[in-house]
């Protein structure tokens, strides 16, 4: 079992989406760190979107924040607050999901490797050598 770029698992010849795990992993231990992972990349897309808003909102505040102002005749020229708070809670929560998506990546790598480990030990039990003899010979028969 593989995952290709597109968030795919192949399994044998099928494709499955990163959505449908449960179909692809069968070992419990490898499913435990399945739902880490799906756990966790949930959590960092979660902190990196609102980090995003975040960042976005106050470079367009800091850049935006110098208004011509006309009062009675007069030209004004107006400094609303700056961004920068914003532009630092926006980088301190993507900070925070950057752990989490990386710990997301370690427990896929689990996941695949125990899987794989517990698919190799399963076809090892399933094949079988057997020695047939006959009454007009002898034969050896491999099981699978």
């Amino acid at each position: 079992m593989g995952k290709s770029n597109r968030e795919f698992f192949i399994k044998g010849d099928q494709k499955f989406k990163f959505s449908e795990y449960k179909k692809v992993f069968t070992n419990t231990e490898a499913l435990n760190y399945m739902k880490k992972a799906n756990t966790n990349s949930t959590v960092s897309q979660i902190f990196g979107a609102i980090g995003g808003g975040l960042i976005g909102y106050g470079l367009v505040k800091e850049v935006t924040r110098n208004k011509t102002v006309y009062y009675n005749g007069v030209t004004i020229k107006k400094k609303e607050s700056g961004g920068w708070g914003l532009i630092g809670l926006g980088l301190g929560a993507v900070g925070i999901g950057i752990p989490f998506a990386v710990s997301s990546g370690k427990n896929l790598k689990k996941a695949v490797k125990t899987q794989n480990e517990a698919d190799s030990n399963e076809s090892t039990k399933i094949t079988s050598y057997r020695l047939d003899i006959g009454g007009n010979g002898v034969g050896l028969s491999y099981n699978f």
